[in-house]
């Protein structure tokens, strides 16, 4: 089919990157919100990045000027009549989308795609608010959306082919690379793969094993802004928990559940970098650090951050196992997603080949014998794979084939 009209229901952070991409790439875009003022400040997001990539020469002048152009706001939900494509951006609550489903389908013509971008509640949920859920379908941006290339394209219990391969082709025709989503999971693949290390991050802090900084600084994300809590600053604590609670009431897994300190610190209203503070403090313009463990001597630190990497690291090699043994993805899709959705150099089954199967399921072991935490045991498919001799690149063979290599 052809998509000409895009509306966009949300006009926030990632609402406004969404209308932002799509007009860029030549389509007519409607951005709906629930006032003017919410509609006011998405597109004064979307002129400012856009007139930074000016100042740095990434875009020209009738670029901008017809990119602006192509955007039309309302607060009036009606005007989906004429769209091709929705993408709803709304709060990260089922029943709200749920309701605003119900209202498009009630509205849009017969061709529409009802997408969502969603980044952990199951598309077959949301989906049960209209009469067409073979056209419902996940559409998951990453934000910033006009940084970052990936987009999850996922296929609920009901979601046609031909809606899949459509949602597909045009997320890329945005110059998205894309990840296709087999089953309907919650949490998908990147949030699903992630979630567990960064709850993890999270317990260790409670527990006083280490400080944000630490295992910032241990993940080696700490001095290009992409260790594992100040992601999750940057998406927001309260995004986070509603993904990880997502995903906890759908698969009742002990290893999702937000734990006691995000949700005191997303009560407290330190929700990250727009709340000005979170794991870090952002009140004087800088990321600095105000989480410290009192008279920790040299030694004592070094024997924290011994094993750290690896404690934080073996549940999303673990989880995304579980997503292969599933049938949500595929292998390459699976390391794609966490390559590009976090801007890591490997993805984490890749990381598995490189350590060796075997050596995985002996660490796992470890933790999971030192801890009974259940989240650390090795899924069968990693035991099959080592008891076969696919041990990962130092057997030639693994997630990946390294015979030719």
């Amino acid at each position: 089919m052809e998509i000409k009209n895009v509306f966009v229901a949300g006009a926030g952070y990632m609402g406004n990157g969404i209308a932002q991409v799509s007009a860029m790439a030549g389509y007519r875009v409607t951005i709906c919100d629930v006032s003017e003022g919410c509609l006011q400040a998405g597109v004064e997001e979307i002129e400012r990045s856009l007139g930074k990539f000016l100042a740095k020469e990434k875009i020209s002048r009738a670029l901008y000027d017809s990119t602006l152009a192509g955007i039309t706001t309302t607060c009036d939900l009606e005007e989906a009549r004429d769209a091709d494509i929705v993408v709803e951006a709304i709060p990260e609550k089922l029943e709200l989308k749920k309701g605003i489903f119900a209202r498009l389908d009630g509205i849009c013509p017969a061709h529409t795609i009802i997408g969502t971008n969603t980044s952990a509640i199951p598309i077959s949920s949301i989906a049960a608010a209209t009469a067409r859920p073979d056209r419902v379908v996940g559409i998951h941006f990453f934000g910033p959306v006009p940084l970052l290339k990936l987009v999850e394209v996922i296929k609920g219990l009901l979601t046609s082919d031909e809606t899949m391969a459509a949602a597909d082709a045009w997320a890329r025709s945005l110059g998205k690379e894309t990840v296709l989503v087999l089953k309907d999971h919650a949490g998908f693949v990147a949030n699903r793969a992630s979630t567990p290390s960064s709850i993890e991050a999270v317990r260790m802090i409670d527990e006083g094993l280490a400080t944000p900084e630490e295992i910032d600084r241990a993940t080696g994300g700490y001095d290009f802004g992409v260790g594992p809590l100040q992601i999750l600053d940057n998406a927001g604590l309260d995004v986070g928990m509603s993904a990880a609670t997502a995903v906890y009431e759908d698969t009742g897994d002990p290893k999702f559940a937000p734990p006691p300190l995000m949700r005191r610190m997303v009560a407290a209203g330190l929700i990250g970098r727009k709340a000005g503070k979170g794991f870090y403090d952002y009140s004087s313009g800088k990321r600095e650090s105000y989480m410290f463990i009192e008279d920790a001597s040299e030694e004592e630190r070094e024997a924290r951050l011994s094993g750290l990497l690896q404690r934080f690291i073996m549940p999303n090699m673990l989880e995304a196992v579980r997503l292969l043994e599933a049938g949500v993805s595929t292998v390459e899709d699976i390391d794609k997603t966490i390559r590009l959705g976090f801007n890591l150099p490997q993805g984490f089954l890749e990381i598995a080949d490189g350590l060796g199967l075997d050596t995985v399921i002996e660490a796992a072991m470890g933790f999971y014998e030192e801890s009974g935490d259940a989240k650390f045991f090795p899924p069968p498919l990693l035991r099959r794979m080592v008891a076969a001799g696919m041990l990962g690149r130092k057997s030639g063979r693994g997630f990946y084939d390294y015979a030719a290599a």
